[in-house]
């Protein structure tokens, strides 16, 4: 993909956020704190939270960003 690709994709930073939300739904979030696969999508903080233990955990954790 080259830059004009990338940029073309991604005009801005809340399409940028819509592509790693639907990646990270399709393979799937695990709490970091119990392991829990279990999670609500919390649009007002744009994370998600562990049914079990309530731990936030953001778009970009755990990711090399």
């Amino acid at each position: 993909m080259t830059l004009i690709d990338f940029i073309t994709a991604f005009p801005d930073e809340a399409s940028c956020k819509q592509k790693f939300k639907e990646y990270r739904d399709q393979v799937g979030v695990i709490c970091p704190k119990c392991g829990g696969t279990d999670h609500y999508w919390k649009k007002d903080k744009e994370a998600y939270e562990c049914k079990c233990c309530k731990t936030r955990i953001t778009l970009k954790s755990g990711t090399v960003m």
